[in-house]
């Protein structure tokens, strides 16, 4: 999750992914003593997945229903920032449930036209296309490691060759700690394409750290 300028950081939407099951999510979201039972040991567990100021307490601020899904959706307030808790059932931006969605989106690796899961699993072909492209959208630096300190100062980059829309593409790939840190599309092997794919990766650590530079890199 990137950093932000503190003067912005309060008109932000800001989400944290958390495991519910489904068929009691309901019921675990509209009691406030179990679901902040439950809250305080996701952070105890999984405390990268939160904010830093976490540390410092948290305050229960609403519960507001999704027009999208009909399903309660809860926010906390830490630091004075406002955070939206998002079951891991359902997709960003609320568009389906992974159950729903899964697969189509597993066809898409075989090149299926938007127009044909339309006609196989419903919806019209810009909703699949949405569905697809908002798995981009976040930054895989910010989404992985959450404190600048914590970013590799040793990294391998490396391409990976694969195919989109029947046309081959390469996948510009930067790991680290064992971790893949960046994976951006480049149209061709050349100079400048992988350049600039491989710029995606700096770009988002430098959100964490804007002095952030490796002490080494392994390109195999």
């Amino acid at each position: 999750m990137p950093k932000t300028d503190t003067k912005t950081s309060s008109r932000e939407n800001r989400t944290i992914c958390l495991f519910f099951s489904q068929k009691t999510y309901t019921e675990d979201i509209l009691n406030p003593q179990d679901f902040r039972k439950y809250l305080d040991k996701q952070i105890e567990l999984f405390q990268e997945l939160f904010p830093p100021e976490i540390s410092k307490g948290y305050r229960m601020k609403d519960i507001y229903w999704s027009k999208k899904q009909a399903i309660p959706i809860r926010r906390i307030e830490v630091g004075g920032i406002s955070y939206t808790i998002r079951p891991s059932f359902m997709m960003p931006y609320m568009t389906g449930t992974v159950k729903d969605v899964e697969d189509a989106l597993f066809l898409r690796k075989f090149d299926v036209p938007f127009w044909a899961l339309s006609h196989v699993f419903g919806r019209d072909p810009m909703y699949w296309y949405r569905v697809e492209k908002a798995l981009g959208r976040n930054s895989i630096v910010g989404t992985t490691v959450k404190e600048s300190v914590d970013i590799p100062k040793d990294i391998g980059a490396d391409e990976k060759h694969t195919w989109i829309n029947g046309d081959k593409v390469y996948v510009a790939t930067t790991v680290g700690s064992q971790c893949i840190l960046g994976a951006s599309i480049a149209r061709d092997a050349g100079e400048e394409s992988l350049t600039k794919a491989y710029r995606v990766f700096k770009a988002e650590a430098q959100c964490l750290d804007p002095s952030y530079e490796p002490e080494t890199v392994n390109i195999d």
